[in-house]
Order: C-alpha cells, then sequence, then structure tokens
C-alpha cells in the first residue's frame, strides 16, 4: 500500500525472514563468527540459542547461502519429523540418491553413511545439517542426531550438526536422557536482541536496502519508542515500523515522528477506531478498497 509512495522495490519490513535484508548487529556478526568458527575446526554440534523474534531463522538462512556453494548442506524446517522423516530429509537435501522402498532407519543410515564417505573422505568437502527450531524435536529425534554425529573416519566427522532454537532447547538439552548428546556440544551462543544503539542503522539500512527514498526519515524520538516496544527484537521492529509507515502514508508524511509510532502501536495492539476517524472520508474510502485488495489492517 505505501511502497509505491515511499518509492520502495519491496516491502523494507517483511514478517517472513529475508537474508537480503538481514543486519548484521553485534549479536548477529558474533553469532556468525561462532558457526563459521564451529564448522571449519569440524566441531560436531554447535547450538544457538536466542528468544522468538531474535533472527535465528533469518541467521540460518545466511549460514545456508554462506555454506552451500561449499559443502553438501540441509536445512530442517519441521522439527516434528520422526526418526526416519528426519533421515529421509536429510538425504533429499543432500542429493543423495536413494530408495524408501522398504527400508527403515538403519537401511536409510547405511545410505547416509556412504554418502558421507564418498562426499567427505574422496571429495573432501565437510556435509552440514542445520535444524531450525529445534526446541520442538522429540528427545528420539535428538538422540537419533547424537547417532548421526557418530559417522566418523579415523580423521574427522562425516557431519557437522547445528541446532536454532530457544531457550526451552538448552533446558530439554540438560535431561539426564540426553546427556551424552549435551556433552558433545562444543559451541553454544546466546543470540541477543539489538541493541538501543543499533535500532536506528537497522532502520534505515533497511529503508535503503528497499530502495526507499532519501526524503522518508525516523526521527530520534520515534526511533526511540520502537526501541520501547521492540527490546530490540527484530520481529517486533519490523513490525511496528511497518505499521508506522502505514500510518505515514496515510497523513502523506515524509517524516516518520513519534506521533506516528504511537499509532502504529495501538493499530498492532486492536486499538484502532479512534485513528480511523482521524482520517477525511475520502480516505478512509480508498483505504477501505486498497484494504480488501492488500489485507491490510489499519
Amino acid at each position: 500500500m505505501y511502497e509505491e509512495f515511499y518509492g520502495f522495490k519491496k516491502r523494507p519490513f517483511p514478517l517472513t525472514p529475508d537474508p537480503e535484508f538481514f543486519f548484521m548487529s553485534k549479536s548477529h556478526l558474533e553469532a556468525l563468527e561462532h558457526l563459521i568458527y564451529g564448522i571449519n575446526r569440524g566441531d560436531g554440534f554447535i547450538i544457538i540459542i536466542g528468544e522468538v523474534g531474535t533472527g535465528k531463522t533469518t541467521l540460518s538462512r545466511i549460514l545456508i547461502e554462506k555454506l552451500s556453494p561449499v559443502m553438501p548442506t540441509s536445512l530442517i524446517l519441521n522439527p516434528f519429523l520422526d526418526e526416519r522423516g528426519l533421515l529421509k530429509s536429510i538425504l533429499e537435501d543432500f542429493g543423495a540418491p536413494y530408495s524408501t522402498d522398504g527400508k527403515g532407519q538403519e537401511e536409510l543410515l547405511e545410505t547416509l553413511r556412504k554418502f558421507l564417505i564418498e562426499k567427505v573422505v574422496e571429495e573432501g568437502k565437510r556435509a552440514v545439517v542445520i535444524v531450525d527450531e529445534a526446541q520442538n524435536l522429540k528427545i528420539s529425534v535428538l538422540e537419533q542426531l547424537r547417532i548421526l554425529s557418530n559417522l566418523e573416519t579415523k580423521e574427522e566427522k562425516l557431519l557437522q550438526i547445528v541446532l536454532f532454537g530457544q531457550e526451552e532447547l538448552a533446558e530439554k538439552l540438560s535431561l539426564s536422557e540426553l546427556r551424552q548428546l549435551n556433552e558433545r556440544i562444543s559451541i553454544r551462543y546466546y543470540l541477543g536482541p539489538l541493541q538501543k544503539r543499533e535500532i536506528g542503522p537497522y532502520i534505515h539500512y533497511r529503508i535503503k536496502e528497499a530502495g526507499g527514498h532519501r526524503r522518508l526519515k525516523f526521527t530520534s524520538k520515534a526511533i526511540s519508542r520502537v526501541w520501547k516496544f521492540s527490546r530490540g527484537k527484530p520481529r517486533l521492529i519490523n513490525m511496528i515500523c511497518d505499521r508506522a509507515l502505514l500510518a505515514g502514508f496515510v497523513e502523506q508524511k515524509w517524516t516518520i515522528d513519534e506521533k506516528l509510532v504511537k499509532k502504529a502501536e495501538r493499530s498492532i495492539r486492536g486499538e484502532n477506531r479512534e485513528i480511523w476517524r482521524e482520517f477525511p472520508w475520502w480516505r478512509r474510502i480508498f483505504l477501505k478498497k486498497q484494504g480488501e485488495k492488500d489485507e491490510f489492517d489499519l
């Protein structure tokens, strides 16, 4: 709705992960450095823990982009798979030829082992499995991942595993039945939210990357209000900035001030009737039609 008015080529603050708009905060940079270091060193297990909305999924996409040109990678997005489903997904992502006809876990595991020996030993490539939302994995599937980490030659491991999850993952790994897996984790990193001083650069970076007009600005008070609402979580920053730009478009303003961000807050909380009454009748009709088209909720 507001993209054309502000000159955007695409929405600058989508809620879906988009590596193209990835802003390298201090915490994200450190997390990525830990990941690359652990993978280059050949560590078996690496875990990244973070609260909801801190950018774990986007970080996993960035990692895939960096790894996939040089090594086989598997990204598991469905944490509710069973053990057999996990093995099938990994084989499919690796592009390993296999047949499911009558094959159980042991046969699939052997197929994976042979594939890894070919890639890792003969071609000299490392292989990585990345699991998103790993806090939802069943204990039996986590145990399957531990078994996969046992695949190795005399010199090195055939498979490295990276788990991205919320704080519940750390709690689950502390269970006695997962003690062996927990002891194999060589790198653990807590992914924190953006710091207050990073909010302004984050907003301006995404506006620039989306092709926004130079006239478009967020005031310092507006940025402070975004920080107060989001506490540095990228998902919440995106949510409120998207609504603030919509409010700015409605009022035909190029400067997003604190007042517009407060309107965005009320919109997100569903307190939007008084905002609607502020608009002229002709703009209400226009927005209603556009809203039906774009599925926007002012």
